[in-house]
């Protein structure tokens, strides 16, 4: 039977969760290069969140929420590789239609297909947070970089990139907010934590940089987290920005770029999938499937329906460290 309309989960006001909404959207013929997917889950990021405030990727009011999820491939266009993938399991960015829905449509060059031994919940996040840390370590193995400077490291996506840093033999100098979040990287083995709350923590955690030679940083905070991060760096050092946590500015001092010839740069995802082959992305998803289920883990603190999306997002938006979402979009 031909899917006509699905449940998708809309946001009608932007920055006003109470105007998320379940309606009952039409879906358009697909283009040649579409696929149709019935979606099983979808996790909330925290690009997610900033979207439905406004400040990530603006769209017209209203659209379906959810950048990221999995499910099967139902349907395709005409193109060949498109028509490949019915029927398959996958990871998929939904491009313009979101994912907190019961049925989406997305690019058949943005699907991933799903190993057997991959979970619909673990491919649900396989793509935004994952991905970031393989564009990192893509980064860290370019520069020959033994050692790393991570801002709030105590997120999903700062514990994978600990992970991986770990099994690369790349130490990794972690900053965090609260001494609950000292204690759950303390809690997978991280050494080198600070809490930029105490009192000469810069101090502390420049003794180490400096004995490292620390050349790189990835910031998720932007505002002065930016500046903490370059004064704790080599000189020729680089900050990555991938967020901006504070809802500031990313703040830079001119000595700093200057007398200690440093760089600030931005990192974003999508522009290294634009610029990466078809082979290349292929070869990237799998190795991030063969690591979904440890050094890559997500671990989801609630599960909700697609009615209960709301909720999450007032919940989400409190910025509770391990407060970790999972959408189920087909109905029990």
């Amino acid at each position: 039977m031909e899917v006509q309309s699905a449940a998708s989960v809309r946001i009608h006001a932007y920055g006003d969760f109470d105007s998320i909404v379940v309606d009952q959207v039409p879906i358009p013929e697909l283009q040649d290069t579409q696929v149709l997917i019935r979606v099983e889950c979808a996790p909330i990021n925290v690009s997610d969140l900033a979207q439905a405030l406004g400040g990530y990727q603006r769209k017209n009011i209203p659209f379906t929420l959810g950048n990221e999820g999995s499910g099967t491939v139902v349907k395709s266009g005409s193109h060949a590789y498109a028509q490949s993938l019915v029927g398959k399991r996958v990871s998929f960015i939904a491009d313009s239609y979101g994912t907190y829905a019961e049925y989406s449509i997305a690019s058949a060059f943005s699907v991933f297909p799903l190993k057997d031994t991959v979970t619909f919940e673990q491919g649900a996040s396989l793509i935004v947070n994952p991905m970031t840390v393989a564009y990192m370590v893509d980064k860290l193995k370019e520069g020959n970089h033994t050692s790393v400077v991570i801002d709030a490291a105590a997120s999903a996506l700062g514990k994978m990139l600990i992970r991986w840093c770990k099994l690369l033999n790349i130490t990794a100098v972690n900053l965090v907010r609260r001494q609950e979040q000292v204690d759950i990287l303390a809690s997978i083995g991280a050494e080198h934590i600070f809490n930029t709350s105490d009192d000469g923590w810069k101090d502390a955690a420049k003794a180490v940089t400096s004995q490292l030679g620390t050349k790189i940083g990835f910031d998720a905070i932007a505002g002065s987290a930016t500046q903490d991060m370059l004064d704790l760096l080599a000189e020729e050092g680089v900050v990555y920005v991938y967020g901006g946590l504070s809802g500031q500015p990313a703040q830079a001092s001119p000595m700093s770029l200057i007398g200690g010839d440093k760089t600030v740069k931005g990192l974003w995802l999508v522009n290294w999938l634009k610029v990466l082959s078809p082979e290349r992305k292929v070869e990237v998803g799998y190795e991030i499937q063969d690591l979904i289920g440890d050094v890559l883990k997500t671990d989801y603190h609630t599960e909700v329906g697609l009615d209960g999306v709301k909720d999450a997002f007032k919940q989400y938006s409190a910025k509770k460290t391990d407060s970790k979402f999972l959408i189920r979009s087909r109905r029990a």
